[in-house]
Order: C-alpha cells, then structure tokens, then sequence
C-alpha cells in the first residue's frame, strides 16, 4: 500500500507539472491568437481603405473591436512581431492616404509610436511608415512648415529608393510568411504588395511639392553619409523610369508626378486650377485680401517669396532635369504605361519641360517629339483618349514653335503637322494651345516646299483660314503669319486670290490701329505673293486697292509702311496696267514728299529718338520710297 501511495502521490505531483506547462502553453497560444486576431483585423481595414476608403474609415473608427481601432494598432505596432508591424505598417501608409482617416493617426506621430516603424532593420515596415508620415506631415500646417522634418523625411525616401534586391526579397518573404498564417488572410506577393521603392516613390511624390525639395532633388541632393559611389536621387529615379519593371501602374504614375512636379512652379500650378472657371487667379487673390488685415497680408507675402519659384529659377531646373535624361525616362514611362492617367501626367509634364526653349532640341533628342507623335492613332478616341491626344500635340506644338525644322528628320517634319491642324482644329483646346500650334506651322511651312506640300494635302489653308477669326488677338496673328509663310505654294495662291479671300486680307491690312500685328502680317503676306501675276492682276482690280495703298502710305507705322512698299514696288515691277494701277492711287508724289521731309537721315533718328528697331524701318522705307520714285 505504501509502495501504492507513494506512485500515486507521485503520478499527482506529474500530473499538476503537466497543468501548469499547458497553462503556460495556453497563455503563449492566447497571445498568438490576439495577435493575430488584431492582424486580421489590422489587414481587412487596411485592404477596405484601398478599395472602400468611407468604410475602411469607418471600420478603423467604430468597427475594429468595439471603437479600439487606433488602439489595437498601437499594440501591433509594440508588438516587436516584423509580421504585425509589417501589417501596421501598410495599414497606417493606406489610412494616411484617406482624409476622413488621416486625423486619427495624428497621436501616432505626435506621441512618437511612428518612430519604432521607421527604424525598424525590415525596409517594408519602413516604407510604410514613412509614407504615412509624409502625408501627416505634408497636411499638417505646422509640420509642413518644418523644412528640417520634411528633409529628414526626404532622406528616407532616398534611401528607401536605394534598398537592395536581397533586402527587398527578404522583405516579400517575411510578408508572406505573415499574411500565410491562416488561410483567412491572403498570401502576398511582390507584385500585389507594395515594396520599399514603391513606397520610396510614393513619399517622394509627396515631398517634391515643397520648392526647397524640388531644387535640392533638380540639384543632385544626397543624403547626409550617403557612399561615395551612390548615384543622386534625381539619378536613381531616372534609372529606376529607364528599367524594364518601371511600367507597373502605381510605380510609373508616382514617378510620372514626380517628374511633372519638379518641372513647375507652385504659381504655375495655382493659375492652371483657374483656367476654365469664371474668376481668374489674380481676381480670386484680390478678393482674399479684401478680408485680411497687414499683418495677415505680410506673413503671407513672406511665405510666398520662400515657397515660389521666380521664372528663372524654374527655367534653371528644367535645364537640369534635361541634362540628367529626365525627358527619356518620360519617354520609356509613356511607351510602357497602359493607364490613361499615367500617360496624362507624363504628356503634362513634357509640356512643361517644353516651355523652357533651351531644352527643346535635349527633348527632341531623348525621343520626345517621336513618342508624342506615335500616340497621335486612331480615328474616333473616345473622351480620356482625346485628352490625351490634345496634350501630346499640344507638346508637339512646344517643341516645334523655335526649334530648327533643319534638325528634324523628313518623317518628323512631315508627321507634325497632321497633329498640329488637328490641334487648331480642336474647340476644347485652349487658344495657348492654338498659339502654339500655328506658331509651330508657321515654322515648318516657312522651311522647305515639302512642307507646304504636306500642310496642303492635310487641308491645312480653309483650317488656318480659319483660325484668322479666332476671338482670340495672338491666335489671329499666328494663323496669318503661317499662311504668309504659304507664298509660294500654287494651291495658296490660288486660294489667296478668291475675291472673297482677297477681301478678308486687304481688311485684315487696314486694321493696323486696332490689330498692328495681325495687319503687319496681312501685308506682309501681300508683298510676298506681288510677284505672282495672277495674284497682282486680282489685287489691282479689287476695288479697294487704292484705299489700301493709300492707307498703307499714310498710317505713320513704320513696320507697315515698310511691307506696304515692298508690296507697291513688287507690283510696278509688272509694268503695264499694275504699274498703271499703282500711279493712279498718287504713290509716287507721297514718296517723294516722304523723301523730302526725311532727307537728312542722321537729323531725323536724332529728332525722333527712334529705337535701333525704328531706325532700321525708316532706312529701309526710306530705300523703297527712292526705288519707287525711280521706277514710276
């Protein structure tokens, strides 16, 4: 019995050692299972803020165990598990992302729970972190203003950029392993998931729209303690644009922004979000500062001349951007991207480089002009593709407005101008475009016969015709100055003396008080086709020729009189009824009087203080008005 009692006493004594272990093991299982409970929870708001922003705010707020939401976090967060800080992480990039969530992630940053993310060894948890602290900081006034926050948030973003393959592959592996835990939570892959350069990236499109970041990134910056091998981070994003894997949608829109971003100044960017709207941004400024006092009216000044760009500076990045092979990243972005507002904000972009005129040639180079006018297919686009093709030929029209047609290939030459008449053409384009676009005509139609020859079978006279009568001053003086640019062409001559034609042109002439320019042009273009013989038998016979010579005679605008002249000269030079013509409308006694009273030259430059420009009008009027006193 002893022997009995002592093996039970023993086999007791066993059996409460092995309650206790298994409590322990209870007490291990327990916390696994709240943790990852608060996992699963953690990524199902996580993926509802993605797909449902308004109910993944509120599942973060009310839905996520009882109204603990915030809560929970922070303990995934002091977790110390890579997996559920992994998981906060993504959560609190996403939650930042949404307006109605971002105020609940204020505590975070303010009591510093943010911080063990971003020093976290996994570059995942980090990325995470600093896109969400990116979009706090960049939203919270006080903190935006923080240059020394915003660079260190800079300096991450570099880095994250930098994270290496190895790195990023040990990164995908520990997330797989979290979200594999059950068969309730998606596995992940590197595809679905966002890695670190993504989310390097990401912060980066955020911080470019501060202007001490984009001239410090325009500027070569590198991160304090960075190798001395280590490409720039304007360097590293271009490479990243360049590589085969750059095409992935949400990589390729982050850095379409980031281009688009550090070409343009934010004042620019305040004067485009009027266009379209019935106040201006000088209006609307105006009416601002009706309600603020001095005081209000300085402090605001002082921050505006420490956020705003100058032109100069703004033309000074640009070359910059251009000289680091900014344009053909553009260009390996757009011809890999498949989304519309990808290839949107990369056109903008290019649009913008190509305002800087020293750039154009480096862009036209780096493949710009080639890639805008391969997206001009396609007979009937439907509204975003239309947009697009606006944009792309509106950068056609940049790009084309002072560069050299001699440096252009054939089939470049040839191939704009389709695009560049579709762009006049176009009644939802702004007259800035239709500006542009005539502009650009009026330099390849000035260029070679070929030219001409092409803007001819695109039906390109009737649509610059037409242009004549835009609403719009400097688009009338465009569309007149590219069909001067027209003479000699056969079909334009032919088109030019059409009574009806020739009427509007011997009108636009004789508007030179309220339109100079427009009727410089008109007779510009009249003294460039007197040569033709049809064209001066038409022009004697319309009967206001006399009314237009003597007008032109007599405005007192030197310009003018100058290609008035030139055009009377070229008409006598037809001898009989043209010359005729010309001495029944009293020429030659006005050019003789006109010899007279400016006889010493030198006396009148110095009476009339002329300008070098009006000095070298007068001597060339002057030499006109002897040739035709000679001729007649």
């Amino acid at each position: 019995e002893n022997g009995g009692g002592q093996g039970l006493s023993t086999l007791t004594i066993e059996e409460l050692d092995d309650e206790k272990e298994m409590d322990e093991e209870d007490d291990d299982e327990r916390f696994d299972s709240e943790l990852l409970a608060m996992m699963k929870r953690g990524q199902l708001t996580a993926s509802l803020l993605v797909g449902k922003p308004e109910v993944g705010t509120w599942a973060l707020k009310h839905g996520w165990s009882d109204g603990n939401g915030v809560e929970e976090l922070k303990q995934l967060i002091a977790s110390d598990d890579s997996r559920a800080m992994s998981i906060a992480s993504e959560l609190v990039s996403t939650a930042s992302s949404v307006e109605g969530s971002r105020p609940m992630l204020a505590t975070l940053v303010q009591e510093g729970t943010l911080e063990d993310l971003l020093i976290h060894p996994d570059a995942d948890v980090r990325s995470g972190a600093a896109s969400c602290a990116a979009k706090i900081g960049l939203a919270s006034k006080a903190l935006s203003a923080n240059d020394g926050e915003v660079m260190g948030l800079l300096d991450v973003a570099i880095e994250l950029l930098f994270e290496d393959d190895d790195e990023e592959e040990a990164s995908s592996k520990a997330k797989e392993k979290a979200f594999s835990m059950t068969k309730k939570i998606a596995s992940s892959t590197t595809k679905e998931e966002s890695t670190s350069m993504d989310r390097g990236i990401e912060v980066m499109a955020y911080l470019v729209s501060k202007t001490f970041v984009k001239e410090k990134v325009a500027s070569g910056y590198k991160p304090e303690g960075s190798p001395a091998n280590r490409k720039s981070a304007l360097q590293r994003l271009v490479e990243i644009a360049c590589a085969p894997n750059s095409s992935d949608a949400q990589m390729a829109y982050g850095l379409a922004g980031i281009f688009n971003l550090l070409a343009v100044s934010i004042e620019t960017l305040r004067k485009e979000a009027f266009i379209g709207k019935e106040i201006t941004k000088d209006q609307y400024d105006q009416l601002q500062a009706l309600g603020k006092t001095e005081e209000e009216k300085e402090a605001e000044a002082k921050k505006d001349e420490r956020e705003g760009d100058d032109p100069a500076s703004v033309s000074e990045r640009i070359r910059k951007l251009a000289n680091a092979n900014v344009p053909r990243a553009m260009v390996k972005l757009l011809e890999g991207s498949s989304t519309d507002t990808t290839q949107e904000k990369l056109l903008e972009g290019m649009g913008r480089m190509a305002s800087e005129p020293s750039v154009r040639g480096i862009m036209i180079q780096q493949g710009c002009l080639t890639t805008c006018l391969q997206l001009d297919k396609g007979d009937k686009p439907n509204e975003s593709e239309k947009k697009i093709l606006r944009q792309a030929r509106s950068c056609v029209a940049k790009l084309l407005v002072t560069t050299n047609p001699g440096i252009l290939t054939v089939s470049q030459r040839s191939g704009s101008v389709g695009p560049l008449l579709k762009l006049v053409k176009d009644n939802d384009a702004l007259d800035l475009m239709h500006f542009e676009a005539l502009m650009s005509l009026t330099n390849l139609a000035g260029f070679d016969d070929e030219t001409k020859n092409r803007v001819v079978a695109q039906k390109g006279v009737p649509i610059l015709g037409y242009a004549m009568f835009s609403d719009h001053e400097m688009v009338r003086q465009a569309a007149t100055e590219a069909l001067c640019n027209m003479v000699p062409h056969p079909e334009f001559m032919e088109y030019l003396v059409k009574e009806e034609n020739l009427r509007v042109w011997i009108a636009f002439s004789l508007d030179y008080e309220e339109n100079f320019a427009c009727a410089r042009a008109a007779v510009g273009c009249l003294a460039m086709a007197a040569p033709d013989p049809a064209f001066a038998k038409a022009l004697i016979k319309n009967q206001n020729f006399g009314e237009l010579v003597r007008t032109l005679l007599e405005c007192g605008q030197l310009e003018v009189m100058h290609r008035g002249l030139a055009l009377i000269v070229g008409l006598i030079e037809h001898g009989g009824e043209c010359r005729e013509a010309v001495i029944s409308t009293g020429a030659k006694p006005f050019c003789e009087a006109y010899l007279t009273s400016y006889s010493d030259e030198k006396k009148t430059m110095k009476d009339f203080n002329f300008s070098p420009a009006e000095r070298g009008s007068l001597a060339a009027t002057l030499s006109l008005a002897k040739e035709v006193v000679k001729l007649l």
